[in-house]
């Protein structure tokens, strides 16, 4: 029998002796959750859990016991991140109105405050209610996102509505020329109106399915913490992230061959959010030289598995990171790699990340060291979601860069 991760298919679970879990859900408490779908009653019950070839499942594969002997993640939340905590202040004031006691994070002042400079919020006898022309907020508020503005799918043979899709991730699944799944069917995106966030799409049937190439560019607004580490120096700020969807290959199902590339035209998408950032010792920098070896893809192919391997420290999936690598930054005049939450605000990824950046280099280069490929494969360095097709990476650079930021 197969179902998706959630089990949605109203059987008795009681009975289940067995479950197969295809690629490591994304975290080790999802992972036992998923698991202990079987064996609910009084008898024994297995479990078998299949990698993908990403480089988190490759490291489990290999190194069970880091698995079994680790405890389930952390719980990451960032309650000073504005773009949640507004929504959240409103909803609160509607349950029971707020006081100068209350305890929501540094910058719950800052939020009433605008909120009542905005009307949204009255003040009486000490305490801050809900306008009384704002009905339940709670509606209006998307729990999943951060935007709460969504872009409609409409299904022209039809007229009907499909769904409505998330405006942060609009771009990458409703461009022009997309394949969207929906309930199982193929769409094709015609056209995509901006002004009125409306997706065009035909029912298609095709062997193909769509991935978008963009470009992301970073900008650091303000250093909030930084420290000594090993012989480099590593950083956790506030910048500013902006992406840019430049086209979309079309990829063949199950053989992945790029049958075709098509470019796009679309508006740049800003947010601001929390990275980590570190430098790099200019005498392993002086040796990639000597050795000839590819210095932006070593930073590039070091990137993609720290990304990759990071979700292994906090609760999260590898899409809720991002990156960015150079080998000059501007603002900081330097060779740099950056680790993004990729939620306006930040949401305390990075900052985990920040926290714990050793071990974080550690198991990056380990799981880049026993891969068995030569160059370079999806198990160590390459990334599914890369926008520039996993071009440059040097895995030898990224080991002599990892191994030069961990020695003393």
């Amino acid at each position: 029998m197969v179902t998706t991760t959630a089990l949605e298919l109203g059987i008795d679970i009681g009975d289940l002796e067995a479950t197969v879990l295809t690629g490591y859900p994304g975290s080790i408490a999802s992972t036992w959750q998923q698991a202990g779908r079987s064996g609910r009653g009084r008898d024994k019950s297995i479990s078998f859990l299949i990698g993908f070839d990403g480089p988190l499942d490759q490291y489990f594969m290999r190194h069970p016991d880091s698995f079994f002997g680790k405890s389930v993640e952390n719980a990451l939340v960032n309650p000073d991140n504005p773009y949640i905590l507004r929504a959240h202040l409103l909803c609160a004031a509607w349950e029971l109105p707020l006081s100068s006691e209350e305890v929501f994070g540094a910058a719950y002042e800052r939020e009433r405050v605008g909120l009542e400079g905005e009307g949204l919020l009255r003040q009486r006898k000490g305490r801050w209610y809900l306008a009384a022309a704002i009905a339940y907020p709670a509606q209006n508020i998307n729990i999943r996102s951060t935007s709460g503005e969504n872009f409609a799918v409409v299904d022209t043979s039809s007229g009907s509505l499909l769904e409505t899709v998330e405006a942060s991730v609009a771009f990458f699944q409703i461009h022009p020329g997309a394949i969207y799944l929906h309930q199982g069917e193929s769409y094709l995106v015609e056209e995509l109106d901006l002004a009125g966030r409306t997706a065009y799409a035909v029912p298609t049937s095709v062997n193909y399915y769509t991935q978008t190439k963009e470009l992301d560019d970073l900008h650091i607004t303000r250093v909030l913490r930084d420290k000594s580490c090993r012989q480099t120096h590593v950083y956790l700020g506030e910048v500013e992230v902006t992406n840019i969807v430049v086209g979309f290959k079309k990829k063949a199902q199950f053989t992945e061959e790029v049958i075709g590339e098509e470019p796009l035209d679309l508006p740049p998408q800003r947010f601001p959010t929390v990275a980590l950032w570190f430098d790099l010792p200019p005498r392993v920098v002086a040796r990639l030289d000597r050795e000839q070896l590819d210095f932006a893809g070593g930073l590039h192919a070091a990137e993609h598995a720290a990304i990759a391997i990071l979700p292994l420290f906090a609760l999260c999936d590898r899409n809720d990171i991002g990156g960015v690598s150079t080998p000059l930054h501007p603002d900081t005049g330097k060779a740099q790699i950056f680790i993004y939450d990729a939620y306006p605000g930040g949401i305390g990824i990075s900052e985990r990340g920040f926290d714990l950046v050793e071990q974080l280099w550690q198991t990056t280069l380990r799981a880049i060291e026993e891969c068995p490929c030569q160059e370079g494969c999806p198990s160590c360095i390459q990334s599914p979601k890369c926008g520039n097709n996993n071009k440059p990476l040097d895995k030898k650079a990224a080991q002599i860069l990892l191994e030069g930021l961990l020695s003393d």
